[in-house]
């Protein structure tokens, strides 16, 4: 102690430097009472996260089958390649080896090899034979650090059969377009995984966590296709788009009386199993995404509501002027002709713009968006598949007055394929529409109800009387292209203008060539709608389309071991002959 009684300089220093110990030891203690008490558990669990390293395993994706129990769709054992690059003894001739088994060049896995220190995956669902080779290569070499672990591929065994019906799947197993997307939930099943406790260095803990959860594997699916009949359907679409020069061509059949797809083709098509080469567009499933205008088919839908509301009969005579003024736009036939008075039944046999706007006139805007609207033209068909489109029918506002000019004969509306045969299904199948699907069965859910509502567009007797006329389309009129010997046949041509892409009118556009139809007429089991975008070769429906619609028809009648119609049947099938013969429409 100095004079006076003052503590000395160096005793001061002396007792700030253990304060400043002590509030260190405060500071460390209260930090260590922080991480292991308060935050313990995080802790813990980033610590676990760093020892697990979790592997997944690939359900076993399930099977898409025909009617007939044909596989389309199936999954088939592969392996995935994955490296842990800590415990690779010799980096270099594991990158020589990778390259030499599976492809590729060395310099791809030396940067994916570079990527991660403890676990990275080489490739995904590689073939048996090419991983067999890599693991026996690994074994010649000694080379540790790479591992394979149980997985799937996706396979489509018939090529590009049904190939936009189907769709496909990407790298994790998810479907992605198709089939394959909208049933994802039943298909797929849950992944399983590898749980394990590892060093830094990516080796197992002797006496750590290691756990398997086995993967729960997906449920197959049974369509309503019939691969033959698809198969025919293809053949045939291909060979039109060809023949007449067209941009491209779908198909569509259809069990009238269930909404049951048999068939859905469009060409140019391609093979989901390379789906990533695909050219563009052609993934798309165009009856069910693409609309168009469609032309003359929609001129039985008119016919149909003015019998409907008791306007006409298929014998009303209507006088026709040869060219017809509506709303400052002159409406003419496709072939020229004088004045004529012609049958509601000629009218429609005969593929008249004149006289299809006279019925569409009587029944009045109103009138006649009502009964389109019935005929499901206002609203999606409902089909279980993902983008399913409607076409556009304008409420009544929105029309001009050139529309009740243009509407009663299919131009300025647009409808899908699909829209189209679920339309049309209502005349075939007594006035009811059943609602088109591709499900035809859950194998592992039996205890599942698949119901499909209907909606009725029109009466059974105007079911019966649209049917007798639409006979007389291919017995006599436009349609003749398009007869199945054997069978009675309804149907209606269409050859539609399409609009420019530039919104300036129709001209220079293009068409689309069309024939829907149904057979037996008697008693209808199936329905055919056949559409070609822009042929150049020749335009009009009956032509083109016609004699696609026979081949199917006639394939497909065999092939479901339908019996033709009989004698009596065909003999009372008539309205009346058509006398007048003009060119298909």
């Amino acid at each position: 102690m100095s004079r006076g009684g003052r503590v000395s300089s160096g005793d001061g220093r002396h007792a700030a430097l253990m304060a400043l110990f002590l509030l260190a030891f405060v500071a460390l203690a209260a930090r260590l009472v922080w991480i292991q008490v308060v935050e313990a558990s995080a802790y813990a669990e980033k610590a676990t996260a760093q020892r697990m390293r979790d592997i997944e395993l690939s359900p076993r994706r399930g099977t898409i089958y025909d009617r007939e129990g044909e596989p389309l769709a199936v999954s088939v054992e592969a392996k995935t390649v994955f490296a842990s690059p800590r415990q690779i003894n010799d980096i270099s001739a594991a990158i020589e080896t990778l390259a030499a088994a599976l492809g590729g060049e060395p310099e791809e896995y030396e940067r994916l090899l570079a990527k991660a220190d403890s676990f990275v995956y080489i490739e995904r669902k590689v073939d048996l034979a090419r991983a067999q080779e890599l693991e026996r290569l690994l074994k010649e070499r000694d080379i540790q650090g790479i591992g394979f672990v149980d997985d799937f591929r996706r396979m489509y065994p018939s090529g590009e059969l049904a190939g936009q019906v189907l769709g496909f799947v990407g790298v994790d197993n998810k479907g992605l377009e198709g089939i394959e997307r909208y049933y994802d939930d039943v298909l797929a099943g849950t992944p399983g995984v590898i749980i394990g406790e590892r060093d830094p260095q990516g080796r197992p803990i002797p006496g750590g966590i290691q756990k398997t959860i086995e993967p729960a594997h997906g449920n197959d699916v049974v369509l309503t296709i019939d691969k033959d009949i698809q198969y025919q359907a293809q053949v045939q679409i291909a060979d039109a788009v060809e023949k007449w020069g067209a941009q491209s061509g779908s198909v569509v059949v259809m069990d009238p009386r269930n909404g049951e797809i048999l068939a859905m083709a469009t060409a140019p098509g391609f093979d989901p199993n390379l789906f990533g080469e695909a050219r563009r567009g052609t993934t798309r499933n165009r009856p069910l995404t693409d609309p168009y205008e469609p032309g003359s088919t929609l001129k039985c839908l008119t016919a149909a509501a003015a019998i409907e509301k008791g306007l006409f009969t298929p014998e009303s005579v209507l006088e026709l002027p040869p060219t017809i003024r509506v709303g400052g736009r002159t409406i003419h036939e496709a072939h020229g002709r004088g004045a004529v008075k012609w049958t509601l039944t000629k009218i429609v046999t005969e593929s008249s713009n004149v006289g299809t706007v006279k019925i569409g006139l009587k029944l009045g805007e109103k009138g006649l968006y009502e009964s389109f609207s019935r005929f499901g033209l206002t609203e999606v068909p409902g089909t279980d598949f993902p983008g399913t489109a409607r076409g556009w029918l304008p409420p009544t506002e929105q029309w001009s007055a050139a529309s009740i000019g243009n509407i009663p004969f299919g131009q300025g509306v647009s409808v899908t394929p699909m829209q189209l045969a679920r339309a049309i299904s209502g005349i075939a199948n007594g006035g009811i529409m059943p609602t088109p699907h591709f499900l035809l069965d859950i194998p592992q859910r039996p205890d599942s109800r698949l119901t499909w509502p209907t909606k009725r567009a029109i009466s059974p007797k105007t079911a019966r009387t649209v049917t007798r006329m639409l006979e007389a389309v291919v017995t006599e009129g436009t349609g003749k292209a398009a007869a199945v010997p054997g069978y009675r046949v309804a149907g209606k041509t269409g050859t539609a203008q399409k609009a420019r892409t530039d919104g300036k009118g129709y001209k220079g556009g293009g068409y689309v060539g069309s024939f829907i139809g149904y057979l037996p007429a008697e008693d209808p089991q199936l329905l055919i709608c056949v559409t070609l975008d822009r042929p150049t070769n020749a335009i009009y429906g009956g032509v083109v389309a016609g004699p696609t619609f026979s081949r199917i028809a006639s394939f497909s009648m065999s092939h479901l071991k339908i019996p033709p119609s009989s004698k009596e049947s065909t003999t009372a099938s008539g309205v009346g002959r058509v006398s007048e013969a003009t060119n298909a429409r």
